[in-house]
């Protein structure tokens, strides 16, 4: 005879809840979760770019610059205190003007920008024509930490440019 029937104690009915959660406890999957770290965890902060007015190129008029298209001078700073940026091309997107061709910067990409550094550079938009008209773009830069571009983690960082209905008035330095 059992402890319980010497003892005139009732039978258990069912299951005990001790017993329920501990099946529980083995019975659940363990779910392991894992988040992806944000590119720039592993790769640094992107570079800050302060874009300032845009002006219009002279045509032809002028020998020292790109004869057709717009300029825009801008600031490039690299926030990371360890890595160097290198901006390793710059492109067009989201053109309403039409007759723009190319992109291209002074300094040519790729350049770099060193840990803690701001640089002053110069985009060019340049254009088949030097219709005056009103219109926007963007200049899509292409960065990372290596000067061939090989690091394609990075988005491109874009810079809006508006372009008022202007006649010529970059200003073509000596030559």
């Amino acid at each position: 005879m059992s402890d319980i029937e010497e003892s005139g104690a009732s039978t258990p009915q069912g299951v005990s809840r001790r017993t329920v959660t501990k099946a529980m406890a083995w019975a659940v999957p363990a779910v392991a979760v894992a988040a992806a770290a944000p590119a720039f965890a592993a790769s640094g902060k992107p570079p800050i770019i302060s874009a300032g007015a845009a002006c219009k190129l002279p045509g032809n008029s002028c020998k020292t610059l790109p004869p057709k298209g717009y300029q825009v001078p801008a600031t490039i700073q690299n926030p990371d205190p360890t890595k160097t940026i290198w901006i390793t091309a710059i492109t067009i997107s989201n053109n309403t003007c039409g007759n723009l061709t190319n992109a291209t910067a002074v300094p040519a990409v790729p350049f770099s920008v060193t840990p803690g550094q701001t640089i002053n550079v110069t985009f060019v938009a340049n254009a088949s024509s030097s219709a005056n008209q009103a219109c926007s773009f963007d200049f899509e830069v292409t960065w990372g930490h290596a000067s061939d571009g090989s690091d394609h983690d990075h988005s491109p960082i874009p810079v809006h440019v508006v372009i008022p209905s202007t006649p010529p008035d970059c200003v073509c330095p000596p030559a």
